[in-house]
């Protein structure tokens, strides 16, 4: 074995430490141990949070929101946030299109009466009436705020470019602000990597992606561009190299 092929194993078995194993759409059970819920909500502002509406309810939404961990500190993020408005009322929306996941959410539930768990694909046409529905129930048009930590990358595989094009315009339609925490390209390599170790067929789109390299920078393009959003901020990188960022509707 030559030197580079050692330090290339080294490298993969310190990987496999944290590797919380192979996906095809990121619905891992054990997600929570390697990214803490925690560790998400600290890189998140003060101050920019908003709502149309100010009479009415705080609606958001979570999508990917695995078992709910960081559904749960996302609703105590935002209570604190918003709390110089000591009437308004948090609810959010979490969904995921892994049944296992939703129930072991629904079970967990420390706050059902404001947090709700739903369980489809968001990119199908049967999650349009439920999200309509509940938009409904508080009188809201919108959300307030739509977060997506850590999907876009398993929409961009399994979806290709048209597909991460098509989630944005979709979430962005539905929402008056966006949160959106982007995989780097390691990420993509990685998750490829693992699903051939698992002698699973590989994602048959990675190599038609034109939307490569950094996918922060399509990702802003796509929203200034195709979604007409502003950006409001982007923050620092956290401990596992990613940033969130966070834009609005003009």
């Amino acid at each position: 074995m030559s030197r580079e092929e050692a330090r290339s194993s080294r490298k993969e078995r310190q990987e496999d430490k944290t590797d919380p194993g192979a996906s095809r759409h990121g619905n891992f059970m054990n997600y929570y141990q390697f990214h803490p819920a925690e560790e998400r909500v600290r890189q998140l502002p003060h101050g920019v949070w908003r709502s149309a509406h100010p009479d009415r309810k705080y609606v958001g939404l979570d999508v990917g929101c695995n078992a709910g961990d960081l559904t749960f500190v996302l609703h105590d993020f935002l209570e604190k946030a918003l709390s110089a408005d000591q009437s308004k009322e948090i609810s959010l929306l979490g969904v995921d299109l892994d049944p296992i996941l939703i129930e072991r959410a629904r079970e967990r539930n420390p706050r059902p009466d404001r947090i709700i768990f739903e369980c489809f694909d968001f990119l199908t046409e049967d999650c349009n009436r439920v999200l309509n529905e509940h938009l409904d129930r508080f009188e809201k048009s919108r959300f307030d705020v739509v977060f997506c930590f850590s999907v876009t990358m398993w929409i961009h595989l399994n979806h290709g470019d048209e597909g991460l094009v098509k989630f944005l315009r979709k979430a962005c339609s539905i929402a008056d602000m966006i949160v959106i925490e982007p995989q780097v390209w390691k990420c993509y390599r990685n998750a490829s990597r693992r699903l051939r170790r698992s002698k699973a067929e590989d994602f048959p789109l990675l190599k038609t992606l034109k939307y490569t390299g950094d996918p922060v920078e399509h990702i802003e393009r796509i929203l200034r561009e195709f979604c007409n959003f502003r950006r409001v901020m982007v923050t620092k990188n956290n401990e596992w190299k990613r940033r969130l960022l966070i834009y609005a509707r003009t």
